[in-house]
């Protein structure tokens, strides 16, 4: 063999094991993102049990837990309006393994009040989960009626009206004060660590109003009291004879609240894009979509971009109802 056929030979045998020595790590870094999750998965909710974060969440865990094989366990950090338990997965190692479930919070809080991280930079958005409109409910002997009552009322006692909200800054706060603010009323806000404790207070009669979920109050005693409007653009199916804000007093007022799943910044990435996946999977079966129903809310799945996307516009909105409100906590 001449020492040209030689060299030609080693060349050959060289590219061989480069091409087999590429496929083989090819082939570990699948298996390795095929095989996440590979321990339980913390799923924080920021809120009290009981709200809506909590109850679709739980849905939501259930579901994937199911479907990945591994558990998801949920973990309640509430306080500050959802402050505290983003703060917390914020801080949480990006491996995968600490995600946060929040509403639309995650922008209203951040409007209000200085926070320990960024709502815009610190975390990377997975997935929408679901959307709903609110509805406006009452206690049982408030003097009004229905929604052109209840401003009125207002706009004759100014400052009277107590509503309720699950802390500094959480969205359901900021959409009665974007009511108030299109409505030139001033109603006061009292806060709580979550929105149940808020629903109790509301049936006790210790509140006068809150604006919130049908997530969070069916099947409490707060589903009973009077519904006086949602705060969607069109009318509810489940309850055709309640009109939307909008219809009822020509406020422009369409607010709706989003669920949705984020990881802190950084976070790995086979990790994200499987759990993306696996939330669409989960919210596009008949049991989901009827869970979901049951709750006033429908599902919305979403790419990590459009999630961010939306994310940063609800910053910019609630950021300006926030000034308007004069609400600010340094």
């Amino acid at each position: 063999m001449s020492k040209r056929e030689a060299l030609k030979i080693l060349s050959c045998l060289t590219l061989f094991g480069s091409v087999a020595t590429t496929m083989s790590l090819s082939a570990v870094g699948t298996a390795a993102a095929a095989q996440w999750p590979e321990r339980p998965v913390r799923l924080v909710v920021p809120f009290a049990p009981g709200g809506s974060n909590d109850v679709i969440a739980r849905k939501l865990a259930d579901s994937i837990s199911k479907s990945t094989g591994q558990t998801f366990v949920i973990e309640n950090k509430a306080g500050a309006g959802g402050v505290v338990g983003a703060g917390y997965v914020a801080s949480s190692a990006p491996d995968g393994y600490t995600f946060l479930f929040i509403s639309g919070s995650l922008a209203t809080s951040a409007a209000v009040q200085k926070t320990p991280y960024d709502a815009k930079t610190a975390f990377d958005a997975v997935s929408l989960v679901a959307s709903a409109p609110f509805v406006v409910i009452t206690r049982n002997d408030f003097p009004a009626k229905d929604m052109t009552g209840l401003l009125k009322y207002a706009k004759d006692n100014p400052g009277t009206i107590n509503f309720g909200s699950a802390g500094l800054g959480d969205s359901s706060q900021m959409a009665t004060e974007l009511l108030a603010n299109k409505a030139g009323v001033k109603m006061q806000t009292v806060g709580y660590k979550g929105i149940s404790p808020a629903q109790m207070d509301l049936v006790a009669g210790r509140l006068d109003m809150i604006i919130t979920t049908m997530a969070s109050i069916r099947g409490t005693p707060t589903d009973k009291l009077p519904k006086l409007a949602f705060t969607g653009a069109q009318r509810e199916p489940d309850f055709p004879d309640i009109p939307t804000v909008k219809e009822a007093t020509g406020l422009d007022y369409v607010v709706n609240v989003w669920w949705g799943v984020f990881g802190p910044k950084g976070v790995n990435t086979e990790a994200r894009d499987r759990l993306n996946a696996e939330i669409k999977k989960a919210i596009s079966t008949e049991d989901f979509a009827k869970f979901l129903e049951s709750v006033g809310a429908r599902p919305q799945p979403s790419s990590p971009q459009e999630l961010q996307k939306l994310l940063e516009s609800d910053l910019d909105q609630w950021t300006e109802t926030a000034k308007a409100a004069g609400i600010r906590v340094e």
